[in-house]
């Protein structure tokens, strides 16, 4: 598919005069730190490469190549006293001798021919194999350790993604949802990974097994949906999702805290409400609601999860003891008050109290109280890690308690009643699923399902110097070009599907939000290519070209 995009973008090059030396640009590119084995860290000392086809190594910034690499030769790359070894095999079979380069400077594989391979490491029970080019880069606070980045375009990158994140059977247009809902979660972060990279290939970002995870029905999902992201208010939305919410969803707010503050509740997201499956089912934010709602199993989208309902029995003491043990170690977040630093300071337990509950019957605050203190918790993850079971963690913090007595009255077992997996805000996977396989819904119905108020569109960019391209999928006729502000500018100069389209942006008047009709130009079901012609390429445009701002465009489908 890149190829005919790159034919074609040629094509509209070489019929188009006022579009001199033109290159096809990626809708976007992403950058995936890949870590270790187990997960552990994306810090690196050495690491064996190779390629399904011939490999070059190039400097990142000279772009000096140093090194050509035959089909299938393992390139050994170590970190040592500031500089890179390289060490590969040179020659033909029956004479190959080892060759040994040095480099200061941080250096990028790439594989024009295949995909990359990463020597040992196993992703989804194969060998790990990636589109794109690997890119190192040097640890500046330690010499001898370097990041191994994987760089490409996010269209491919979700390949890798989208079969580890939701299991392909889910059906295409759920699998198409969780497309879009990974695109936006790969261009719009809750927080950046690193300085060199985006995200990493675990599930602190998103699950990312590269090019041997790769299934038809999640590729043309992702090729179905290809440049689309979920919109509010001009934006791409923070597309967070989990497993199973468990017939709620919770609002943003009440989930997470703020990436950069840290406090909690978080500021809100007004796209991330708290919704029910169902319109009939009200508020669970008092004990009574919430009891009812997942002691028993109600009919809703997430029924066919294996986590939609769970239950967990301690008896007084072992759960003493998981408190006592956890306490600590969840101290250590900030999230607990006053924190318990010894095990031995905690006493006895006497009771645990919910103090609030979100709107789904999530726990928000709860008290836990012994004989030397009251503990305050916050924030559903210290919670889940907080009462855990045979060392696990509580699936979520959707949970309601149940005490059984002696005959003296003392604690005996304490039942903890659940529903969901993971954090439960956004799109519910399993919902998604039921939605899409029971209900016949489109990927479209289920995001505004989970996503409050939002539409479907592309990646908002800023246009002012240089041309920029847009390729989208249009599953329907409907397209609408959005500027919210702009800025004065009187004409606007596209390249359609190779058609060459002004438009007359003083038609809008006084008015500096413009929304303008192309369906006449939008091939419904089908790649579209869309050019946009900067102010100062444009000879239509008599403004002072010194002092153009910046105009944010973006294409919204109805």
């Amino acid at each position: 598919m890149k190829i005919n995009i790159i034919i074609l973008t040629l094509i509209l090059v070489l019929t188009t005069g006022y579009m001199k030396a033109f290159a096809y640009p990626s809708n976007a590119m992403v950058k995936v730190g890949i870590m270790d084995s187990k997960y552990t860290t994306v810090e690196r000392n050495s690491v064996s490469i190779y390629g399904t086809g011939s490999c070059i190594v190039t400097g990142n910034n000279t772009k000096e190549e140093f090194i050509k690499l035959d089909t299938g030769k393992i390139l050994n790359i170590k970190r040592e006293d500031g500089h890179y070894i390289l060490t590969y095999k040179s020659g033909d079979k029956e004479n190959d001798y080892e060759t040994t380069c040095y480099l200061t400077e941080d250096f990028t594989v790439t594989c024009p021919g295949g995909v990359l391979g990463i020597q040992d490491l196993i992703r989804g029970g194969k060998p790990a194999l990636y589109r794109g080019e690997f890119r190192f880069y040097a640890n500046a606070a330690n010499p001898d350790v370097f990041y191994l980045v994987n760089c490409l375009d996010v269209e491919y990158y979700l390949k890798g993604v989208v079969p580890c994140e939701m299991p392909v059977y889910f059906g295409l247009e759920a699998l198409k949802a969780q497309a879009v809902a990974a695109r936006n979660y790969s261009l719009s972060p809750r927080t950046r990974m690193a300085r060199c990279y985006d995200v990493v290939d675990s599930v602190a970002s998103q699950v990312y097994h590269g090019y041997n995870r790769e299934a038809d029905i999640s590729n043309r999902a992702i090729d179905e949906t290809h440049g689309l992201v979920a919109l509010y208010n001009d934006e791409m939305i923070v597309a967070v999702f989990s497993s199973t919410a468990g017939g709620y969803t919770e609002c943003y707010s009440k989930t997470f805290s703020d990436p950069v503050t840290t406090k909690f509740p978080s500021p809100d997201k007004p796209y991330l409400k708290a919704i029910p499956d169902l319109p009939e089912i009200k508020p669970l934010n008092n004990e009574e609601d919430a009891y009812e709602f997942y002691s028993t199993t109600p009919v809703s989208y997430d029924i066919h999860s294996p986590l939609y309902r769970w239950t967990r029995v301690w008896s007084k003491e072992e759960l003493e003891n998981v408190l006592k043990a956890n306490l600590v170690v969840q101290s250590k977040t900030g999230f607990v008050e006053p924190p318990l630093e010894k095990s031995e300071d905690f006493g006895c337990l006497k009771s645990i109290k919910v103090t609030e509950r979100g709107e789904s019957g999530k726990i928000i605050f709860m008290e836990i109280e012994t004989d030397k203190n009251v503990y305050k918790i916050g924030k559903e993850l210290v919670i889940r890690r907080l009462f855990t079971k045979d060392g696990k963690a509580l699936p979520g913090a959707n949970v309601v308690f149940k005490y059984e007595t002696d005959d003296d009255g003392n604690w005996s077992d304490i039942t903890a009643y659940g529903g969901g997996f993971g954090h439960g805000s956004g799109m519910s996977q399993y919902g998604a699923m039921y939605m899409a396989r029971d209900c016949k819904m489109s990927f479209e119905m289920i995001l505004k399902h989970y996503y409050s108020g939002i539409c479907i569109g592309t990646k908002p960019f800023e246009l002012k110097a240089q041309y920029i391209t847009q390729c989208f999928y249009s599953p329907k006729d409907r397209a609408i070009l959005v500027i919210p502000d702009r800025k004065n500018m009187e004409v606007l100069q596209l390249n359609i599907n190779d058609n060459i389209v002004n438009l007359n942006l003083n038609n809008a008047g006084s008015k500096q939000r413009c929304e303008i009709d192309l369906s006449s130009y939008i091939n419904q079901g089908e790649l579209n290519t869309i050019i946009f012609t900067p102010p100062c390429q444009n000879r239509l445009d008599t403004r002072n070209l010194k002092k153009i701002e910046p105009v944010t465009i973006y294409i919204k489908l109805l």
